[in-house]
C-alpha cells in the first residue's frame, strides 16, 4: 500500500514539475513581448506607458513593465522572477536584449 502512495506522489511531483517548466517558458515569452511592445509604443510611438498598457491583450496586465527613459529601455517582469529588457536605438529601433 505504501508503494502505491509513493508512486502517486512521484507522479504528482513529476506533473507539477512539468507544469512549472512550461509555465516558466510561457512567462518568458510574455515578458519579452511586453518589453518589446512597451519599448516600441513609448520610444517610437511617443505614447504614455499607461496609454500603451490600455491596448494590452487580456492576460498581459499581469506582466509588470518599467521604463528607464535615460537609457531608453523597457523592462518587463513576469511573476517578479522572469525579466526581459528591450532597448531603443536610433539605428535599429527597439530590440530585445539576450
Amino acid at each position: 500500500m505504501r508503494s502505491l502512495v509513493y508512486a502517486g506522489l512521484a507522479v504528482a511531483l513529476l506533473a507539477a514539475s512539468l507544469f512549472a517548466w512550461r509555465l516558466a517558458g510561457q512567462a518568458g515569452v510574455a515578458a519579452a513581448a511586453m518589453a518589446k511592445v512597451a519599448c516600441s509604443c513609448v520610444f517610437i510611438g511617443e505614447r504614455d506607458l499607461r496609454a500603451c498598457r490600455a491596448d494590452d491583450p487580456p492576460g498581459f496586465e499581469q506582466i509588470a513593465v518599467e521604463l528607464d527613459t535615460s537609457v531608453r529601455t523597457a523592462t518587463a517582469s513576469a511573476f517578479g522572477l522572469i525579466t526581459r529588457r528591450a532597448t531603443y536605438t536610433e539605428a535599429y529601433g527597439c530590440t530585445l536584449e539576450p
